[in-house]
């Protein structure tokens, strides 16, 4: 088997990025589980696909690392916790900073390596973040707009339910 051809310290930032998706796979099921409770069967779906898509990106981290001839660790992922009581306001409050966290990771990562197939591939994950930090700030902005309305918050799970 040949040696990695990763340099040490991007391989310790991938495998930082491999935690982050797990937990960020974690952390929207735990939201579906949230909405369910509530009756957002809507929300509850969306956010089940938000876990899947995180999951997706585990697995495209994983994969780079084998073809770099090296593997990712599995880390232990951090619980999550919402605060008793949260709405889907918080919630998508919450996944907007998660995603926006996660965003500058990537985006200072991308900027700290000098490995060209390093940053090819984050390029890829500073695209997924910057696409979700523009969904979950539209979804705020919607969800404000409506949460007054009568009937407005139904109509709203309907819709992020059929995303």
């Amino acid at each position: 088997m040949k040696e990695s051809l990763l340099k040490a310290s991007d391989k310790k930032l991938l495998n930082e990025a491999v935690g982050h998706e797990l937990y960020a796979s974690n952390f929207y099921k735990y939201a579906a589980s949230c909405c369910q409770k509530y009756g957002l069967f809507g929300a509850q779906k969306f956010f089940e696909k938000e876990s899947a898509d995180e999951l997706t990106h585990y697995y495209k981290l994983r994969d780079f690392f084998n073809d770099r001839g090296d593997e990712a660790d599995m880390p232990q992922v951090d619980e999550v916790e919402f605060k008793e009581g949260i709405d889907l306001m918080g919630i998508l409050d919450a996944s907007y900073d998660l995603e926006k966290d996660l965003g500058d990771f990537y985006n200072d990562f991308y900027f700290s390596t000098k490995d060209a197939t390093v940053q090819v591939e984050l390029h890829d994950f500073v695209g997924f973040q910057t696409k979700s930090v523009g969904e979950y700030g539209d979804l705020l902005a919607r969800l404000s707009l409506v949460s007054e309305c009568p009937g407005g918050l139904l109509i709203f799970d309907q819709e992020l339910g059929n995303k």
